[in-house]
């Protein structure tokens, strides 16, 4: 049928590192959505615009970030799949390709994204993971880390995790799900959310592990919640490369 317009759901993971991170920009052509959007209107031989469910920072890379897109080119999902991996550099792969209700939206139908941030703590660090997780080589307390984490559980008002450059009028993020463990030589957190602020991940990361590093008390977190100043507590530790756009949820999974 002419000019019936389709609609898909792509799930894809990415290295971050040698892009200046999700979003296009001016005068830029090295942004993921820039690449992804050039590879699909090739196959589907029309200007494409894809619809992504979280924006992420340069250097951050993804397991699990979602995107939609609008077609009046057919094809089979598994053609999707095959044909945009082929075309596409080999750091951005499509995980998965499905076709979905006209009305269904990656970002608006998202009920919670889920990240983690990986630590290398060891005294020998690894040449294969170079810029694909944090080394550290000092000891890290997770226990005092874990009881920390507690204060950021619920809906909270986050600015003080807000970092300059964001222009979100809504502070208020409800955190999920805060979990913080070991797996031989790795530290990892895992979080999640209903959405975040810019930068608002590392921030707090950064200082749970002075508090693993016994800089600050388990109550500094507390102390930070209350402040409600942007800015107040920036990223002082925690580099782009170690965190990962993990799964992203959504209310109306069709």
């Amino acid at each position: 049928m002419l000019n019936k317009k389709y609609r898909l759901l792509v799930c894809v993971e990415y290295c971050g590192y040698n892009y200046i991170g999700w979003q296009k920009q001016l005068h830029s052509k090295l942004s993921i959505q820039e690449i992804i959007e050039e590879c699909l209107s090739k196959i589907a031989k029309h200007k494409i615009k894809i619809f992504s469910s979280s924006r992420t920072d340069s250097g951050v890379n993804s397991l699990g970030q979602m995107f939609h897109f609008d077609t009046f080119c057919y094809k089979k999902e598994k053609e999707w799949l095959l044909i945009s991996n082929f075309n596409l550099p080999r750091d951005i792969t499509f995980k998965s390709v499905k076709y979905v209700k006209s009305n269904f939206h990656a970002r608006y139908n998202v009920y919670s994204r889920r990240y983690l941030y990986i630590i290398l703590n060891s005294n020998i660090r690894s040449s294969f993971l170079n810029n694909r997780v944090m080394y550290y080589l000092g000891k890290i307390s997770i226990s005092l880390m874990l009881k920390a984490s507690k204060f950021l559980l619920g809906k909270h008002n986050f600015i003080s995790f807000q970092s300059s450059g964001c222009e979100s009028k809504n502070t208020y993020k409800n955190i999920m799900h805060l979990n913080i463990f070991r797996i031989n030589r790795y530290i990892i957190f895992d979080i999640k959310a209903d959405s975040f602020l810019y930068r608002m991940i590392r921030n707090i990361i950064s200082n749970l592990l002075l508090i693993g590093m016994r800089k600050f008390s388990v109550n500094w977190i507390k102390y930070v919640l209350s402040i409600k100043k942007k800015g107040f507590s920036k990223n002082l530790l925690v580099k782009p490369y170690g965190l990962y756009l993990y799964k992203i949820e959504f209310f109306d999974f069709f």
